[in-house]
């Protein structure tokens, strides 16, 4: 399968990275000429990799085409391109809804919308997409853990969701500059914090939702430190301010349309 990216930023060159390092990856990657930088060094780095001399070039030869271009030129970049009837189109585009892809693309119809998430550059993390569809599955499985869901209602909330990967790292940079403040080693706070928050993670990740708050009173040991943490943070509602910043960007995609 050739698969062809329109767009070549963050998202599209962590999709590249990982399917070019898979075991099986696609004979022949196509990327937009749209950011120079990023299409040289992927097709330095890959000998799978071509850079188009245009958009269009990269629909003429391409079986499967990943939409990743920044929403606000969507129409116009999109909307001047032709289409195949029988090509396949993955949008990551954010706040597109599939019945808004649909009219850019058209003859093509088997359009699925799709959240990959930068980690897929190491075979990481969740893909969430919908509607489900084998061609699609086969090539998430290659990035991480696919996930088909079961709506564009929840396609949305999974998009606001993937929000909190800014404030997530913002949390781990306030607790090594905390640990600097108290007295630690710049270098020896990053290592502890980054590698705390590592273990943590695959606690969660190997336990079920509905264990994460086991999880907490497993590590809120009576009288502990951890207990004494989470009810000073609960005081606080530091907790709220992650599910209102949820609301508020969630709000945001349903005024776009593609949270509905």
């Amino acid at each position: 399968m050739k698969i062809g990216f329109i767009g070549t930023g963050a998202i599209t060159t962590a999709m590249v990275e990982g399917l070019c390092t898979t075991e099986n990856p696609p004979s022949d990657i196509v990327v937009s000429p749209r950011n120079k930088n990023k299409a040289e060094k992927l097709a330095a780095r890959f000998e799978n990799v071509r850079i188009a001399g245009d958009n269009q070039i990269v629909i003429d030869e391409c079986d499967c085409i990943v939409l990743a271009v920044v929403p606000q030129i969507a129409a116009p970049v999109l909307g001047a391109l032709h289409f195949r009837k029988k090509q396949q189109i993955i949008s990551v585009i954010a706040i597109k809804l599939i019945s808004e892809i649909k009219s850019l693309v058209d003859p093509a119809t088997d359009i699925i919308r799709a959240i990959p998430l930068p980690t897929a550059a190491r075979h990481m993390g969740p893909i969430a997409f919908f509607p489900y569809t084998s061609w699609a599955d086969k090539i998430f499985r290659d990035l991480g853990d696919s996930i088909a869901v079961n709506d564009e209602k929840e396609l949305g909330i999974i998009a606001a969701i993937t929000a909190l990967m800014a404030p997530y790292y913002a949390l781990m940079e306030a607790v090594c500059r905390w640990g600097v403040a108290a007295g630690m080693d710049s270098k020896a706070s990053g290592s502890y914090v980054g590698s705390m928050f590592q273990a943590i993670s695959v606690l969660a990740r190997e336990s079920s939702a509905d264990c994460f708050e086991n999880l907490a009173a497993e590590a809120s040991t009576p009288g502990g430190l951890n207990e004494q943490a989470l009810k000073e943070i609960r005081k606080q509602d530091g907790f709220d301010a992650f599910t209102k910043a949820l609301d508020v960007v969630l709000a945001r995609l349903k005024g776009s349309s593609a949270g509905c």
